[in-house]
Protein backbone atom coordinates (compact mmCIF):
# COMPACT_ATOMS: atom_id res chain seq x y z
CA UNK A 1 0.00 0.00 0.00
CA UNK A 2 1.30 3.37 -0.77
CA UNK A 3 2.45 5.93 1.82
CA UNK A 4 1.84 9.57 2.60
CA UNK A 5 1.87 11.57 -0.62
CA UNK A 6 5.37 12.15 -1.41
CA UNK A 7 5.23 15.39 -3.26
CA UNK A 8 5.77 18.88 -1.97
CA UNK A 9 4.15 22.03 -3.59
CA UNK A 10 4.54 24.54 -1.16
CA UNK A 11 6.72 27.42 -2.27
CA UNK A 12 10.58 27.01 -0.63
CA UNK A 13 9.99 23.60 0.47
CA UNK A 14 12.62 21.16 -0.68
CA UNK A 15 11.14 17.95 -2.60
CA UNK A 16 11.92 14.52 -1.54
CA UNK A 17 14.09 14.26 -4.68
CA UNK A 18 16.18 18.10 -6.43
CA UNK A 19 15.86 17.25 -9.80
CA UNK A 20 18.69 18.55 -12.35
CA UNK A 21 20.60 20.40 -9.75
CA UNK A 22 22.89 18.27 -8.70
CA UNK A 23 26.16 19.22 -10.32
CA UNK A 24 25.28 22.76 -8.58
CA UNK A 25 24.93 21.93 -5.28
CA UNK A 26 28.06 19.47 -5.75
CA UNK A 27 30.09 22.18 -7.09
CA UNK A 28 29.26 24.23 -3.85
CA UNK A 29 30.36 21.09 -1.47
CA UNK A 30 33.83 21.28 -3.45
CA UNK A 31 33.88 24.99 -2.98
CA UNK A 32 33.84 24.76 0.61
CA UNK A 33 36.51 22.28 0.13
CA UNK A 34 38.99 24.39 -1.94
CA UNK A 35 39.22 27.55 1.01
CA UNK A 36 39.17 31.43 0.29
CA UNK A 37 39.42 32.19 -3.31
CA UNK A 38 37.28 29.91 -4.59
CA UNK A 39 34.61 31.32 -7.34
CA UNK A 40 32.01 29.00 -5.92
CA UNK A 41 31.76 30.57 -3.28
CA UNK A 42 29.96 33.48 -3.73
CA UNK A 43 27.21 32.42 -5.99
CA UNK A 44 24.47 34.34 -8.03
CA UNK A 45 20.74 32.16 -8.50
CA UNK A 46 18.81 34.07 -11.11
CA UNK A 47 15.32 32.27 -12.90
CA UNK A 48 11.76 32.63 -13.45
CA UNK A 49 9.08 32.17 -10.47
CA UNK A 50 9.07 28.48 -9.81
CA UNK A 51 12.70 27.45 -10.74
CA UNK A 52 13.28 26.68 -7.31
CA UNK A 53 15.51 29.27 -6.38
CA UNK A 54 14.61 28.88 -3.47
CA UNK A 55 15.08 25.13 -2.92
CA UNK A 56 18.81 25.60 -4.18
CA UNK A 57 19.26 28.09 -1.30
CA UNK A 58 17.62 25.30 0.76
CA UNK A 59 20.42 22.68 -0.42
CA UNK A 60 23.43 25.09 -0.11
CA UNK A 61 22.50 25.87 3.65
CA UNK A 62 22.59 21.90 4.16
CA UNK A 63 25.79 21.62 2.70
CA UNK A 64 27.13 24.13 4.80
CA UNK A 65 25.55 23.13 7.90
CA UNK A 66 26.86 19.51 6.53
CA UNK A 67 30.14 20.86 6.78
CA UNK A 68 29.84 22.58 10.34
CA UNK A 69 29.65 25.70 8.77
CA UNK A 70 26.93 28.74 10.17
CA UNK A 71 24.03 29.82 8.22
CA UNK A 72 22.88 33.13 8.43
CA UNK A 73 19.67 34.05 6.69
CA UNK A 74 19.78 37.50 5.58
CA UNK A 75 16.54 39.44 6.04
CA UNK A 76 14.84 40.99 2.69
CA UNK A 77 13.30 43.90 4.53
CA UNK A 78 15.84 46.66 6.77
CA UNK A 79 19.06 47.50 6.29
CA UNK A 80 21.20 44.46 6.35
CA UNK A 81 24.19 45.65 8.29
CA UNK A 82 21.56 46.68 11.25
CA UNK A 83 20.21 43.81 11.35
CA UNK A 84 23.95 41.79 11.45
CA UNK A 85 24.56 44.03 13.87
CA UNK A 86 21.90 44.21 16.46
CA UNK A 87 20.85 41.00 16.38
CA UNK A 88 22.30 37.92 14.18
CA UNK A 89 25.79 38.25 14.94
CA UNK A 90 25.57 38.69 18.81
CA UNK A 91 22.78 35.83 19.37
CA UNK A 92 25.50 33.72 17.51
CA UNK A 93 28.10 35.02 19.49
CA UNK A 94 26.39 34.26 22.48
CA UNK A 95 26.00 30.80 21.59
CA UNK A 96 29.40 29.77 19.80
CA UNK A 97 31.96 32.21 21.90
CA UNK A 98 31.61 30.72 24.83
CA UNK A 99 34.83 32.30 26.48
CA UNK A 100 33.61 35.72 25.89
CA UNK A 101 29.80 35.10 26.59
CA UNK A 102 31.16 33.89 30.29
CA UNK A 103 33.08 36.75 30.78
CA UNK A 104 29.96 38.69 29.75
CA UNK A 105 28.29 36.85 32.35
CA UNK A 106 30.67 37.93 35.11
CA UNK A 107 31.31 41.53 34.42
CA UNK A 108 28.26 42.76 33.29
CA UNK A 109 25.58 40.97 35.47
CA UNK A 110 24.73 40.48 39.05
CA UNK A 111 24.92 38.30 42.50
CA UNK A 112 21.67 37.92 44.07
CA UNK A 113 22.24 39.85 47.93
CA UNK A 114 25.32 41.90 46.96
CA UNK A 115 24.25 43.88 43.61
CA UNK A 116 26.23 44.42 39.96
CA UNK A 117 29.49 43.65 40.11
CA UNK A 118 30.77 45.57 36.77
CA UNK A 119 33.64 46.99 37.04
CA UNK A 120 34.74 47.25 33.71
CA UNK A 121 35.57 50.66 31.49
CA UNK A 122 33.92 48.86 28.67
CA UNK A 123 30.69 48.29 30.62
CA UNK A 124 30.52 52.14 31.85
CA UNK A 125 31.25 53.40 28.37
CA UNK A 126 29.52 50.98 26.31
CA UNK A 127 30.71 51.25 22.83
CA UNK A 128 28.57 49.34 20.24
CA UNK A 129 30.56 47.24 17.99
CA UNK A 130 30.00 46.99 14.34
CA UNK A 131 28.54 44.44 11.97
CA UNK A 132 32.24 43.81 10.83
CA UNK A 133 34.08 43.50 14.56
CA UNK A 134 31.48 41.60 15.52
CA UNK A 135 31.61 39.20 12.50
CA UNK A 136 35.97 38.82 12.34
CA UNK A 137 35.51 37.92 16.15
CA UNK A 138 33.14 34.84 15.18
CA UNK A 139 35.01 34.18 12.26
CA UNK A 140 37.92 33.75 14.30
CA UNK A 141 35.52 31.72 16.89
CA UNK A 142 35.07 29.15 13.81
CA UNK A 143 38.69 29.19 12.43
CA UNK A 144 39.91 27.00 15.47
CA UNK A 145 37.29 24.74 13.90
CA UNK A 146 37.75 25.28 11.01
CA UNK A 147 34.47 26.34 9.46
CA UNK A 148 32.93 29.45 8.67
CA UNK A 149 29.85 31.28 7.75
CA UNK A 150 27.46 30.86 5.17
CA UNK A 151 25.00 33.99 3.97
CA UNK A 152 21.91 33.41 2.07
CA UNK A 153 19.71 35.88 0.89
CA UNK A 154 16.47 35.11 -0.92
CA UNK A 155 14.38 37.41 -3.68
CA UNK A 156 17.51 39.58 -3.95
CA UNK A 157 15.31 41.92 -6.24
CA UNK A 158 13.22 42.94 -3.47
CA UNK A 159 16.10 44.23 -1.22
CA UNK A 160 16.73 47.90 -0.75
CA UNK A 161 19.75 48.38 -3.07
CA UNK A 162 21.96 50.56 -0.63
CA UNK A 163 21.41 48.14 1.95
CA UNK A 164 22.63 44.98 -0.31
CA UNK A 165 25.53 48.00 -1.28
CA UNK A 166 26.80 48.28 2.49
CA UNK A 167 26.52 44.26 2.97
CA UNK A 168 28.59 43.94 -0.56
CA UNK A 169 31.26 45.55 0.60
CA UNK A 170 31.70 44.74 4.43
CA UNK A 171 31.65 40.47 2.21
CA UNK A 172 34.23 42.25 -0.19
CA UNK A 173 36.70 43.16 2.48
CA UNK A 174 36.37 39.24 4.23
CA UNK A 175 36.99 37.81 1.14
CA UNK A 176 40.24 39.93 -0.07
CA UNK A 177 41.38 38.74 3.88
CA UNK A 178 40.90 35.45 3.05
CA UNK A 179 38.49 34.83 6.01
CA UNK A 180 36.24 31.18 5.57
CA UNK A 181 32.87 32.72 4.38
CA UNK A 182 30.17 31.97 1.36
CA UNK A 183 27.23 33.74 -0.29
CA UNK A 184 24.37 32.22 -2.10
CA UNK A 185 21.61 34.87 -3.49
CA UNK A 186 18.50 34.42 -5.54
CA UNK A 187 16.07 36.64 -7.01
CA UNK A 188 14.36 37.07 -10.59
CA UNK A 189 16.61 37.97 -13.34
CA UNK A 190 15.48 41.70 -14.27
CA UNK A 191 15.33 42.68 -10.66
CA UNK A 192 19.36 41.24 -10.57
CA UNK A 193 20.37 42.88 -13.35
CA UNK A 194 19.18 46.57 -11.82
CA UNK A 195 20.76 45.61 -8.53
CA UNK A 196 23.83 45.02 -10.19
CA UNK A 197 23.94 47.92 -11.75
CA UNK A 198 24.30 49.95 -8.47
CA UNK A 199 27.40 51.71 -8.04
CA UNK A 200 27.74 49.76 -4.37
CA UNK A 201 27.38 46.41 -5.79
CA UNK A 202 30.38 46.46 -8.19
CA UNK A 203 32.21 43.39 -6.25
CA UNK A 204 28.89 40.86 -6.41
CA UNK A 205 29.14 41.22 -10.45
CA UNK A 206 32.25 38.84 -9.73
CA UNK A 207 30.10 36.21 -8.20
CA UNK A 208 29.04 33.03 -10.49
CA UNK A 209 25.86 33.83 -12.02
CA UNK A 210 23.83 30.57 -12.17
CA UNK A 211 20.54 30.80 -14.56
CA UNK A 212 18.26 27.89 -13.71
CA UNK A 213 16.67 26.69 -17.06
CA UNK A 214 14.00 24.64 -17.44
CA UNK A 215 14.28 20.68 -16.17
CA UNK A 216 14.29 18.72 -19.58
CA UNK A 217 11.74 15.91 -19.83
CA UNK A 218 14.31 13.07 -19.01
CA UNK A 219 14.97 14.78 -15.08
CA UNK A 220 11.33 15.38 -14.96
CA UNK A 221 10.82 11.86 -15.47
CA UNK A 222 13.27 10.55 -13.48
CA UNK A 223 12.57 12.83 -10.57
CA UNK A 224 9.16 11.60 -10.52
CA UNK A 225 9.87 8.24 -10.98
CA UNK A 226 11.93 7.88 -7.91
CA UNK A 227 9.70 10.52 -5.70
CA UNK A 228 6.93 8.06 -6.53
CA UNK A 229 8.85 4.67 -6.33
CA UNK A 230 9.98 5.88 -3.32
CA UNK A 231 6.89 6.44 -1.60
CA UNK A 232 6.21 2.79 -2.64
CA UNK A 233 3.63 3.92 -5.13
CA UNK A 234 3.84 3.17 -9.00
CA UNK A 235 3.32 4.61 -11.90
CA UNK A 236 3.54 3.19 -15.75
CA UNK A 237 5.58 4.46 -18.45
CA UNK A 238 2.89 6.60 -20.18
CA UNK A 239 2.05 8.24 -17.31
CA UNK A 240 5.30 9.91 -16.60
CA UNK A 241 5.62 10.94 -20.02
CA UNK A 242 2.01 12.60 -19.50
CA UNK A 243 2.91 14.58 -16.55
CA UNK A 244 6.43 15.51 -17.97
CA UNK A 245 4.08 17.25 -20.67
CA UNK A 246 1.89 18.63 -17.85
CA UNK A 247 5.16 19.84 -16.42
CA UNK A 248 6.80 21.93 -18.69
CA UNK A 249 10.33 21.46 -17.22
CA UNK A 250 9.10 23.69 -14.11
CA UNK A 251 9.96 21.94 -10.25
CA UNK A 252 7.28 23.80 -8.94
CA UNK A 253 4.76 21.81 -11.30
CA UNK A 254 6.68 18.88 -11.07
CA UNK A 255 5.98 18.81 -7.54
CA UNK A 256 2.58 20.08 -7.96
CA UNK A 257 1.20 18.28 -10.53
CA UNK A 258 2.68 14.80 -9.16
CA UNK A 259 0.76 15.57 -5.42
CA UNK A 260 -2.51 16.05 -7.76
CA UNK A 261 -1.18 12.96 -9.53
CA UNK A 262 -1.10 10.60 -7.00
CA UNK A 263 -4.30 11.86 -5.10
CA UNK A 264 -5.96 11.25 -8.89
CA UNK A 265 -4.87 7.45 -8.65
CA UNK A 266 -5.68 6.81 -4.52
CA UNK A 267 -3.36 4.42 -4.21
CA UNK A 268 -3.47 2.73 -7.59
CA UNK A 269 -0.68 3.02 -10.57
CA UNK A 270 -0.55 6.52 -11.80
CA UNK A 271 -1.64 6.75 -15.82
CA UNK A 272 -2.01 9.60 -18.13
CA UNK A 273 -5.42 10.07 -17.45
CA UNK A 274 -4.86 10.87 -13.69
CA UNK A 275 -1.98 13.17 -15.19
CA UNK A 276 -3.95 14.62 -17.73
CA UNK A 277 -6.78 15.35 -14.75
CA UNK A 278 -4.07 17.74 -12.66
CA UNK A 279 -4.45 20.42 -15.77
CA UNK A 280 -7.07 22.36 -14.60
CA UNK A 281 -5.64 22.67 -10.79
CA UNK A 282 -1.80 22.91 -12.71
CA UNK A 283 -3.13 25.88 -14.71
CA UNK A 284 -5.63 27.78 -12.18
CA UNK A 285 -2.49 27.61 -9.28
CA UNK A 286 -0.09 28.57 -11.47
CA UNK A 287 -1.98 31.91 -12.62
CA UNK A 288 -2.45 32.94 -8.76
CA UNK A 289 0.65 31.95 -7.68
CA UNK A 290 3.01 32.86 -10.59
CA UNK A 291 1.57 34.68 -12.91
CA UNK A 292 -0.32 37.44 -11.40
CA UNK A 293 2.82 38.28 -9.21
CA UNK A 294 4.54 38.38 -12.62
CA UNK A 295 2.28 40.46 -14.06
CA UNK A 296 1.59 42.59 -11.43
CA UNK A 297 4.10 45.82 -12.23
CA UNK A 298 3.52 45.08 -15.75
CA UNK A 299 2.53 48.49 -17.58
CA UNK A 300 -0.82 48.22 -19.32
CA UNK A 301 0.68 48.58 -22.66
CA UNK A 302 3.00 45.37 -22.46
CA UNK A 303 0.28 43.60 -20.77
CA UNK A 304 -2.12 44.74 -23.90
CA UNK A 305 0.82 43.22 -26.05
CA UNK A 306 0.56 39.60 -24.34
CA UNK A 307 -3.57 39.78 -24.43
CA UNK A 308 -2.62 39.75 -28.04
CA UNK A 309 -0.51 37.37 -28.46
CA UNK A 310 -3.21 35.05 -26.75
CA UNK A 311 -5.31 35.00 -29.27
CA UNK A 312 -2.84 32.58 -30.91
CA UNK A 313 -2.68 28.24 -29.81
CA UNK A 314 0.94 28.87 -30.34
CA UNK A 315 4.18 30.81 -31.36
CA UNK A 316 2.42 34.51 -32.39
CA UNK A 317 3.80 36.50 -35.55
CA UNK A 318 5.21 39.46 -34.58
CA UNK A 319 3.91 41.73 -37.29
CA UNK A 320 -0.01 39.74 -36.79
CA UNK A 321 0.74 41.05 -32.94
CA UNK A 322 1.35 45.13 -33.88
CA UNK A 323 -1.44 44.79 -36.36
CA UNK A 324 -4.06 43.38 -33.86
CA UNK A 325 -2.80 46.66 -31.51
CA UNK A 326 -2.53 49.26 -34.77
CA UNK A 327 1.10 49.68 -34.06
CA UNK A 328 4.06 50.18 -36.22
CA UNK A 329 6.63 46.99 -36.08
CA UNK A 330 9.03 49.61 -34.86
CA UNK A 331 6.66 50.38 -32.07
CA UNK A 332 5.53 47.10 -30.77
CA UNK A 333 9.53 45.98 -30.19
CA UNK A 334 9.78 48.09 -27.92
CA UNK A 335 7.25 45.53 -26.12
CA UNK A 336 8.51 42.78 -26.94
CA UNK A 337 12.27 43.69 -25.88
CA UNK A 338 10.45 44.51 -22.78
CA UNK A 339 8.63 41.68 -22.26
CA UNK A 340 11.57 39.26 -22.99
CA UNK A 341 13.68 40.85 -20.65
CA UNK A 342 11.18 39.93 -18.07
CA UNK A 343 10.91 36.66 -19.17
CA UNK A 344 7.62 36.18 -20.10
CA UNK A 345 8.20 35.70 -23.27
CA UNK A 346 11.10 34.51 -25.73
CA UNK A 347 11.70 34.25 -29.23
CA UNK A 348 10.32 31.36 -31.05
CA UNK A 349 11.90 31.54 -34.36
CA UNK A 350 12.74 34.53 -37.10
CA UNK A 351 9.50 37.22 -36.95
CA UNK A 352 8.03 34.74 -34.23
CA UNK A 353 7.79 34.86 -30.05
CA UNK A 354 5.88 32.54 -27.81
CA UNK A 355 4.98 32.32 -23.56
CA UNK A 356 8.26 32.15 -21.19
CA UNK A 357 5.85 31.05 -18.51
CA UNK A 358 3.28 27.84 -19.07
CA UNK A 359 -0.19 28.40 -18.63
CA UNK A 360 0.16 31.60 -19.12
CA UNK A 361 -1.58 32.10 -22.37
CA UNK A 362 -4.25 30.35 -20.72
CA UNK A 363 -4.12 32.54 -17.75
CA UNK A 364 -4.64 35.66 -19.68
CA UNK A 365 -7.26 34.23 -21.78
CA UNK A 366 -9.34 33.98 -18.35
CA UNK A 367 -8.82 37.66 -17.52
CA UNK A 368 -12.10 39.37 -18.26
CA UNK A 369 -12.02 41.58 -21.71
Amino acid sequence: MPGPNPFRPGFGVSPRVLAGRDELVEEFDTALDEGPGSPLRSVLVSGARGMGKTVILNELEEVARGRGWLVVRLPETGDLLEELAATLLPRLLAEHDSERAVHRRVTGGGVAGLGSVTTTAKERYPVRESAGTLLERLLDVLAAHGTGVLFTLDELQAVDRESVAGFASLYQHLVRDERDVALAAAGLPVGVDQLLQHRGTTFLRRAERIQLAALTTRQVVEATRLTIEGADGSVSEPGLTALAEVVHGYPYLLQLAGYRAWREAAGAMITPDHARATVPVVSERMGRLIHDPALRDVPEAQRAYLAAMAQDDGPSSTGEVAARLGLTAQHANVFRTRLIQRELIVPAGHGSVDFGLPYLREHLRRQPD
